[in-house]
């Protein structure tokens, strides 16, 4: 997963420089308010970068967010897909339906353009979350997410955590132990989905489902910095000064003739 490990790795360089650009001097450091170090450094980011850009008609297929229940609002639902589609990349479509056939989500989630999907819906018959990897499909059930009477916030924030990992353990990922991310391997219950404090994927479920999401049908888009996009010939038209100053550095053509002096030592 090369373009990820590219961006994760700039990104860090980036907060270094941030550290450095921002430092008080001396041996007082400066104090960050909240949100501020992420900020400066984002901004170091696309200053020397130009920013992410994605490369058109890289991406293929289509992961499709199936939502047919109305306990959860939908907005708050989109959130998951939002970040599964900024993280992992796929191109992605959240569709609306009144009801699904949930004995064939297959059926459903093709009816509805995708090639991998996660099904929202609400049944007494279904565990919380049903995954057929084989088939490219989760169903997350929030009549067992909410049969514990939690608050509506929470209930949301649980659908979200399914939805995510039912997208990734659909197309082909595993759970581990690691951290308090997604993926934690000891999720026996909907209260213990309240435990998991980051929505949002590790490394090694990126780099699994970059990998995997090609045998269902689905190439994410390629992303990378503008700065690279230039020079590997293939950046849109600049949005912004800074995109504007990396596009001129590769297509200007030189202002200084090329001349070949001839060597009479070398020439016969």
């Amino acid at each position: 997963m090369k373009s990820t490990t590219f961006v994760m790795l700039s990104m860090a360089c980036a907060c270094m420089l941030a550290i450095a650009e921002d430092s008080s001097g001396g041996n007082k450091a400066h104090k960050f308010a909240p949100g501020e170090f992420e900020a400066r450094a984002a901004r170091s980011y696309e200053r020397k970068s130009g920013g992410l850009v994605r490369k058109e008609g890289s991406a293929q297929g289509t992961f499709v967010l199936l939502n047919a229940q109305q306990v959860v609002a939908s907005d708050a639902i989109r959130q998951a897909m939002a970040e599964i589609e900024a993280h992992v990349r796929p191109i992605s479509r959240f569709v609306e339906a009144d009801s699904v056939k949930l004995s064939d989500p297959s059926a459903e989630i093709a009816k509805a353009g995708g090639n991998v999907g996660v099904v929202v819906a609400s049944s007494p018959d279904f565990p919380t979350l049903l995954v057929a990897p084989e088939n490219g499909w989760a169903i997350v059930n929030v009549a067992a997410l909410s049969s514990d009477g939690p608050k509506s916030d929470v209930l949301a924030a649980r659908v979200r955590k399914e939805i995510m990992r039912g997208f990734a353990l659909a197309g082909g990922c595993t759970f581990n132990m690691r951290g308090a991310i997604l993926l934690r391997n000891d999720i026996r219950s909907p209260k213990a989905l309240d435990t998991i404090t980051e929505e949002e994927y590790g490394v090694d479920t990126m780099m699994t489902l970059e990998r995997n999401l090609p045998l269902y049908g689905v190439m994410p888009w390629k992303e990378a910095t503008y700065k690279k996009a230039c020079r590997e010939g293939w950046a849109p038209a600049p949005t912004n000064d800074v995109q504007k100053a990396i596009w001129n550095e590769y297509h200007e053509l030189p202002t200084k003739p090329i001349t070949i002096e001839f060597d009479p030592k070398k020439g016969k």
